[in-house]
């Protein structure tokens, strides 16, 4: 036993020493940079990564050279693209336009469009694959059968005529973006060459190439916002897609507000109405043990029950009102605020003045910002009075929330005011806090009424 002692005490040993040496053994070399700290004996090392900002304006030139080149590639391609649309384009329709007498050019003009189309849709995928620009296609109008009802949708759609615009004006900026850069350049270097001045020589020899550098950006960004315009969705479309989504966010918004209503009925009447039934059977059966003299352990049983089920009725009408309050639904945004005030343990003044009754989502949302806020009031902000002002007409509600706390309220570190800022984003609305430290916190809410839902008073 004591030999084996001796030897685990002599590996014991050798392994503590290995480890003292490989401690002592230096980092390997790294790009990271270390502060070292000394002070009192006792030293702290930091390691701090590589600045961005170092890396900054090596980015910015690195974007600043591939743009160049996508612009040279794109006017290299776009001078014999222009060539061959000036010849199809000019053919295709002077021909027509010089039949439009006999009648015939009608006929063909359709086609001539169709074929327009075919020539954005070449001119999209040039820009997406050289200049990185994704440009959707328009929506083209649909027709009915016949070739009448064809020729007439396709002439007055408006996205081929856009299309046949931007080719019209790409023959006369393609030409212009390739030959101007080359022939400033190529002036310059002869005039440098040709002058017997050294800074001439300088200046136009490094001047021109930079000049044409800058033409050659401006007048290819040119080309792909023409192209972004031209060859893009129209403003129509767009509008009308930003309206069908406001309509679906809007019906989105109104049918989670229905199902919070659903479930507040439901537990208020169900769950809720039922619970208060058997608190009073627990009631009644507690209080005819009691007259009849009977088990005391049965009777405490009883009394617990029925004090837990009191508790669950508190519990529920809680939940319910957290989930839609019914005086909200009853009696408006005014009365369920000075609920809300009236709980909250900090002393709220409230001035509430509307014009209209607010949208039942917008109430909705009004309401649990209002509560939001006021539970912050009480949970954080050490305040000793709160203030609450609403003022709301046919337009626009308007609510401010503030305190005499300790400020310093920040919606960007989870104090749960960025959820409560995505809440009234949701519905167009605007979120804004002001929050000096030791100054108090103020919360501006603005959300647009519109006229829909709103009921006046």
């Amino acid at each position: 036993m004591t030999l084996i002692g001796d030897q685990f005490v002599d590996k014991l040993g050798r392994h503590r020493a290995y480890k003292r040496e490989v401690q002592r053994v230096p980092p390997p070399p790294s790009n990271a940079v270390s502060h070292v700290a000394d002070y009192s004996g006792t030293i702290s090392t930091a390691v701090v990564p590589d600045s961005k900002e170092s890396k900054l304006p090596l980015a910015i030139s690195r974007r600043m050279v591939a743009r160049i080149v996508q612009s040279s590639a794109y006017a290299l391609v776009s001078l014999p693209m222009a060539v061959l649309w000036i010849v199809l384009i000019g053919a295709v329709y002077g021909t027509i336009f010089s039949l439009l007498f006999v009648g015939v050019g009608f006929l063909l003009l359709p086609f001539a469009l169709l074929a327009t189309g075919l020539a954005g849709d070449v001119e999209r995928g040039l820009i997406n694959s050289i200049m990185g620009e994704t440009i959707e296609p328009p929506v083209r109008q649909h027709s009915s059968k016949g070739l009448i009802s064809f020729a007439l949708t396709t002439m007055q759609d408006a996205s081929y005529w856009r299309e046949l615009a931007f080719i019209f004006l790409r023959t006369i900026l393609a030409p212009l973006a390739f030959g101007m850069p080359l022939g400033i350049t190529v002036i310059g270097w002869i005039i440098a060459i040709a002058t017997d001045s050294f800074f001439n020589t300088l200046l136009f020899a490094f001047g021109s190439p930079i000049v044409s550098v800058l033409l050659l950006l401006t007048l290819t960004s040119l080309q792909v916002s023409m192209a972004r315009s031209l060859l893009g969705l129209s403003s129509r479309t767009l509008n009308a897609r930003a309206t069908v989504a406001v309509q679906n966010r809007d019906l989105s918004v109104t049918s989670a507000e229905a199902e919070r209503q659903r479930i507040e009925r439901d537990l208020h009447d169900g769950a809720q109405a039922r619970l208060a039934t058997v608190a009073l059977d627990l009631g009644r059966a507690k209080r005819r043990i009691e007259r009849e003299g009977g088990d005391p352990e049965l009777t405490k049983i009883i009394d617990g029950a029925h004090s837990d089920a009191k508790e669950a009725i508190i519990e529920l009408r809680n939940l319910a009102r957290g989930i839609h309050p019914a005086v909200l639904t009853d009696r408006g945004l005014d009365a369920a605020l000075s609920d809300v005030a009236a709980r909250c343990t900090v002393p709220v003044h409230l001035d509430v003045h509307m014009m209209t009754r607010p949208a039942a989502h917008i109430e909705s949302a009004a309401y649990f910002a209002v509560s939001e806020l006021l539970t912050n009031i009480t949970k954080h902000s050490r305040a000793t009075q709160g203030w609450v002002t609403v003022r709301g007409n046919h337009e626009i509600l308007r609510i401010e929330v503030s305190d005499n706390g300790l400020g310093g309220a920040d919606h960007g570190i989870g104090s749960g005011l960025l959820g409560l800022r995505d809440r009234i984003t949701a519905i167009d609305g605007t979120f804004n806090v002001s929050s000096p430290l030791a100054g108090g916190t103020a919360a501006y809410i603005e959300i647009p009424l519109l006229g829909e839902g709103s009921q006046s008073f």
